[in-house]
């Protein structure tokens, strides 16, 4: 698999990083991009797959979209 993590600032793309082979890696990676593009949540995106995005964070939460669990109910 191949992931490209996308840095956003205000809604735009204020930075990207392409051609990381491990999830676990950009997210790592997306952590650091945030600090060094001054952005507000940063997107793992499965560019192998469908393009889809398999994770994000946000500054405001620090806190891993796909780490999360549920709830009680």
């Amino acid at each position: 698999m191949a992931y490209r993590i996308e840095s956003r600032k205000e809604g735009a793309v204020s930075g990207e990083v392409h051609d990381l082979e491990d999830r676990d890696t950009a997210k790592l990676v997306a952590v650091e991009q945030m600090a060094l593009f001054d952005a507000e949540i940063a997107i793992v995106i499965d560019v192998d797959g469908s393009g889809v995005e398999v994770a994000s964070i946000t500054r405001e939460a620090m806190v891993w979209d796909d780490e999360q669990t549920p709830g009680p109910l």
